[in-house]
């Protein structure tokens, strides 16, 4: 793809229908920040892309929500996945997010065990990260929960593909480690992500490594909101709102350029990677899942894809689109502050239900 950012005004003039907030700023969006930026001879870079979602994010996710503790750590590369690294003892920085502590007053041995979701952050593979998730993963902490554990797993371009999959491995692995040294004994574990966080949990759960090491069996649940999960961008709706609602199709194209650089012109090694195209025997081991999907999203057709594609190879899966919003809403929460809400409580539901089984 050239290294420009396409804008075609009629795609705003013809908006679906979307909540008046979000149609507001993308309205100030198209027609004033992005002709700006292009405008100044700028291209798309690892800088902007980084900048793009931290300011948003920063932006429309301005009401503080407090947890009970948080704690910053590593995990540090297990064995299996030494080969894989540039450096043999790289280790994996987490975040992890308590939203309450253990009652003193109970013997440890009667304390319900707390509940742990390992969540993976969006941006691509290029941008985000635990620091510009930070309130977003408070949320999930306060409404499921769950304490969250979050890797800052490697970007690209500086860092392409296998790196981000190999830490996201590396966390899986080397969890149960982490949670011994802060004394967290568990029996529900939930992998979980969005955007490209998605991606590398779909992928996570196919993983042989993964397999092999038995942990899949420890896994309770998986909760993919507008995950990615077709890197060759075969499905219809890439077209449909290839432009004008933030997150386009050229911007895609380049997110997925950035995190397969030495892969450029071999789609077949991206459909490889793409969980969409996973066949069934790869995906009848996996735990229930929850998919959330937005409507107005050009990743909106491979979320209802991959859904129906767990449900036929045997997986109990639930999927739930949200009408009028974009992708990466969470982000947004201030101009969708009700479906942020109900997200939260979709998620906190459906692990509701999977702990009570």
């Amino acid at each position: 793809m050239s290294n420009s950012i396409k804008y075609n005004k009629a795609d705003a003039e013809n908006q679906v229908d979307l909540l008046p907030a979000v149609a507001n700023y993308l309205k100030v969006l198209n027609e004033q920040l992005l002709p700006a930026f292009i405008n100044t001879g700028s291209i798309p870079n690892a800088i902007n892309a980084r900048d793009g979602l931290a300011n948003l994010t920063h932006t429309f996710v301005t009401e503080a929500v407090n947890v009970a503790l948080i704690v910053d750590d590593i995990i540090e590369c297990d064995a299996s996945t030494n080969d894989a690294y540039d450096v043999p003892t790289y280790h994996v920085p987490v975040r992890l997010f308590y939203p309450s502590l253990p009652d003193a007053s109970i013997e440890q041995t009667e304390q319900t065990p707390p509940p742990v979701m390992l969540y993976f952050h969006g941006g691509g593979g290029t941008a985000g990260s635990v620091s510009v998730y930070h309130q977003i993963l408070c949320r999930l902490a306060k409404h499921t929960g769950h304490i969250i554990v979050a890797p800052e797993y490697r970007l690209a371009p500086e860092n392409p593909y296998p790196c981000a999959q190999n830490d996201a491995c590396t966390a899986l692995l080397g969890l149960n480690k982490l949670l011994a040294r802060h004394h967290i004994s568990t029996n529900e574990l939930v992998v979980a992500g969005d955007s490209h966080g998605g991606a590398l949990v779909t992928n996570l759960l196919r993983d042989p490594r993964i397999i092999e090491s038995g942990i899949i069996n420890d896994i309770s649940a998986q909760v993919l909101i507008y995950p990615s999960v077709d890197f060759t961008m075969s499905c219809p709706s890439i077209e449909k709102y290839a432009n004008g609602y933030l997150l386009s199709q050229a911007r895609i194209s380049w997110y997925f350029d950035q995190y397969f650089q030495h892969n450029f012109q071999h789609d077949e090694d991206r459909q490889a990677k793409s969980a969409l195209f996973a066949s069934s025997d790869e995906l009848a081991h996996q735990p229930p899942a929850l998919i959330i999907n937005a409507a107005i999203d050009p990743l909106y057709d491979e979320g209802v894809a991959y859904a129906a594609k767990l449900s036929e190879a045997g997986v109990e899966t639930q999927h739930i689109t949200f009408d009028k919003v974009i992708h990466a809403y969470l982000n947004m929460e201030n101009l969708n502050p009700n479906i942020c809400k109900q997200t939260y409580q979709a998620i906190s539901e459906f692990l509701g239900s999977k702990s009570s089984e």
